[in-house]
């Protein structure tokens, strides 16, 4: 949908992004998350070694909504500690 948007809204100059976050923690997770054994489980996919914060996603946000982002569109920014990689 990013990908077709992005095509369709480009000629009017209109950015179409995605921003794709890990593990982060929030009030909906925070109990599930209180588990240690499950939590382990969940840090041991991440190659940064710990769980992200709303905070981990602002500067990517900000990018993407600046003057600075202005030639970026069509992508899935992935924001997950590198969780991805694994």
């Amino acid at each position: 949908m990013v990908q077709n948007l992005a095509a369709q809204l480009g000629p009017h100059r209109i950015t179409v992004n995605n921003l794709a976050p890990g593990v982060v923690v929030t009030e909906r997770n925070r109990a599930v998350l209180e588990d240690d054994a499950y939590r382990q489980h969940i840090l041991g996919q991440i190659p940064l070694g710990f769980l992200g914060e709303g905070e981990d996603c602002v500067g990517a946000l900000l990018l993407l909504c600046s003057e600075a982002g202005r030639y970026i569109t069509g992508v899935d920014l992935l924001v997950d500690g590198g969780m991805h990689l694994r």
